[in-house]
């Protein structure tokens, strides 16, 4: 789907820029960094809060053991 495609590309980002890249302040900068633009993003992604949601949703299966 759309959002596994961002998802990973989030944490390509973080295995290369580290833990920081997670933060909810650079969801903006991720979203340009991989679709150009922010409209392109919700083109592709829907809702900006969906998107948010996602982005910090999936955050959590990051660290369960």
């Amino acid at each position: 789907s759309k959002q596994r495609v961002f998802l990973d590309f989030v944490l390509k980002q973080y295995v290369e820029s580290g833990v920081n890249e997670l933060d909810d302040a650079k969801l903006p900068d991720l979203l340009s960094l991989k679709y150009e633009a922010i409209s392109d993003a919700k083109k592709e992604l829907g809702k900006i809060s969906d998107i948010r949601d996602m982005f910090i949703g999936f955050q959590e299966y990051l660290y369960v053991d």
